[in-house]
């Protein structure tokens, strides 16, 4: 087996692993701390359902999303928050995953 890696299977691991770590915060909730100074009682930390899969990084914005929810249609609604740094790791995570996967080719030689 060898490995091809070709900007076309990459660009498509990319694709695939954005669609997995956007679908993964409609898997499963966790609870996260997050400070929100404009928020009473939340303004030197908290307790807010959080999801995403393998890092959490859809938070629920206290007061502004339906109760004990977070995902990703929330957070393009403005209702929770998206914190960058682990949505990248994660697209980063299932992007490697995909190329792992999509880089190998059937043919010996």
């Amino acid at each position: 087996m060898r490995w091809s890696l070709s900007p076309a299977r990459v660009f498509a691991a990319l694709f695939v692993g954005l669609i997995i770590s956007l679908l993964s915060t409609f898997v499963g909730e966790r609870s996260a701390m997050a400070v929100y100074p404009d928020v009473m009682g939340c303004e030197t930390g908290c307790r807010v359902v959080a999801t995403g899969w393998p890092l959490v990084f859809v938070r629920d914005y206290t007061g502004m999303s339906v109760v004990n929810t977070a995902d990703v249609l929330e957070v393009w609604a403005g209702g929770d928050r998206l914190d960058r740094l682990p949505f990248g790791l994660d697209v980063l995570f299932w992007t490697v995953l995909c190329l792992l996967l999509l880089g190998r080719t059937g043919r010996s030689g």
